[in-house]
């Protein structure tokens, strides 16, 4: 049986945007805390981490969106370790109304990192009878995979990194590119005033936004599956081209697109 950790709180109002409902980036804020507090559960606090000049960095997370959570929701994070290899994990989360309600199934791949030379570094061998991997990665379909495939060109915007989406680890914290990326859609939905809520992600991160750094982000409708529509949102440095993190997103929506709303879509960005 894994080693599983539960952390109960309410919703902030901070938590919530203009629709109520908390805001995206926030899960992944929820996610990282509840690892967080669960590793130190089993030894291994943030304190430890910074002596052992070691952390986790997320290399991938999976989301898989059930309900969305509101402000005054009670909410229970279960969390757990699903297995373990040379210098990397995998942890399971689940989060559920108080009532048993599920709100989001997740999955983060963390890389354990020297914050030193920032390499990847070798799990001690401690790790295993503390955390206690259950061996399992259980299914977790995110909405992204099957697809029909549409030809639309990617939208293109520009942004520099700001200080105050900095974390203690000194780049870019998770959160930040899943708020890149919704805005993204946002922008590229706005003028069809469409309703829409969140199905599934996978977000897989390659190299932090420092501080100050310029950006090129593209935002590209690259499906439709059932009520849902498929992005694919790329985050570069503008500086040298390198590739930081890939975004693939499911948004439902509650009514069937109408062909010249997916015409709309699909039509080349227009240029002022």
């Amino acid at each position: 049986m894994p080693k599983v950790y539960s952390w109960q709180f309410a919703v902030r109002i901070h938590d919530i945007g203009a629709d109520d409902a908390v805001r995206l980036p926030v899960y992944l804020n929820y996610l990282e805390e509840a690892a967080t507090q669960a590793s130190a559960w089993c030894g291994y606090d943030y304190v430890w981490y910074r002596a052992h000049k070691r952390a986790w960095f997320a290399r991938k997370t999976y989301l898989r969106h059930y309900a969305q959570a509101r402000y005054g929701d009670q909410l229970s994070l279960q969390t757990w370790v699903s297995d373990y290899r040379r210098v990397q994990s995998h942890r399971e989360y689940d989060l559920r109304r108080a009532d048993g309600t599920p709100i989001l199934r997740g999955r983060t791949n963390w890389v354990y990192v020297d914050t030193e030379s920032l390499r990847p570094a070798r799990l001690i061998d401690e790790f295993h009878d503390a955390f206690q991997p259950s061996g399992v990665l259980e299914p977790l379909d995110t909405g992204v995979a099957d697809y029909m495939p549409l030809e639309a060109p990617p939208r293109e915007t520009f942004r520099t990194v700001q200080v105050y989406e900095v974390d203690s680890a000194a780049h870019v914290n998770n959160s930040v590119y899943v708020a890149w990326a919704q805005q993204a859609v946002h922008e590229a939905l706005r003028d069809l005033k469409l309703t829409y809520t969140p199905f599934g992600r996978e977000i897989e991160y390659f190299r932090g936004a420092q501080p100050d750094e310029p950006l090129r982000i593209l935002c590209q409708l690259i499906g439709t599956a059932e009520d849902r529509l498929i992005w694919r949102t790329e985050i570069f440095s503008a500086t040298d081209g390198e590739r930081l993190a890939c975004d693939l997103a499911a948004y439902s929506f509650a009514q069937p697109l109408a062909a010249a709303q997916l015409e709309a879509l699909t039509a080349p960005q227009r240029r002022l």
